[in-house]
């Protein structure tokens, strides 16, 4: 894996086969947590869960009983149980599509060739990036969620505790595990977890770079 990098006008990572595999496996699977189906059966005219009036919804809707999918859909207040109910009647249902709809086109970059690039090119172009760091960022909630991180601190522990010493244990406090994970799941998911918060990081110091200097193309 080689960080984005501007060519030809476009920001272009490289992923190899597994790489490009193990991610477009897991926006898969988070697309299915948030009710999209299985991304790679959808057909031409599927439908976007959600897609409509949201105003449309009567009866309140409950909190996602799976925590990652919670964690992607929080309360809108913690003190407050009725506006929390009310804003999630009124809004979940285009929060998750439109979330959907970015996997889906996360999904699609991954998997389909780009023309006229090298094989394992990862190319996104300047109008999508911040789509796509967005759909970055719910695929590393869904993996904080699993691994039990809740800040910064925890995440550095648990990485440098299971791969710099991949036999190492996490002491007690370092996570506090949503579920429990065999310790090569756990090395598994802490790693991919590492390699998409170092993928989003370049991606969005080529879009921040961009954005201060509005008048710069976006090239070479």
């Amino acid at each position: 894996m080689r960080a984005f990098k501007r060519r030809r006008g476009m920001y272009a990572a490289r992923l190899d086969t597994d790489e490009r595999d193990v991610i477009a496996a897991l926006v898969a699977d988070v697309a299915e947590l948030l009710g999209g189906g299985r991304l790679e059966a959808r057909g031409p005219e599927a439908a976007v869960v959600g897609d409509g009036d949201p105003r449309m919804r009567i009866e309140p809707l409950p909190p996602p009983s799976d925590p990652a999918v919670r964690r992607l859909l929080p309360d809108a207040s913690r003190d407050d149980p009725q506006i929390a109910e009310e804003f999630r009647r009124l809004t979940e249902d285009d929060l998750r599509a439109g979330k959907i709809a970015r996997l889906t086109k996360l999904w699609d970059a991954l998997t389909t060739p780009a023309e006229g690039w090298r094989a394992d090119a990862f190319v996104v172009a300047p109008q999508d990036a911040q789509e796509l760091a967005a759909a970055i960022t719910d695929l590393r909630l869904v993996l904080a969620e699993r691994l039990g991180i809740r800040t910064d601190e925890q995440a550095e522990r648990l990485y440098d505790a299971l791969l710099d010493s991949p036999q190492a244990e996490v002491a007690d406090d370092a996570v506090e595990p949503a579920e429990i994970l065999d310790p090569a799941a756990r090395r598994y998911l802490v790693a991919v977890y590492g390699a998409l918060s170092w993928l989003q990081e370049s991606l969005v110091d080529l879009l921040l770079h961009d954005l201060r200097a509005p008048g710069r193309p976006a090239g070479p």
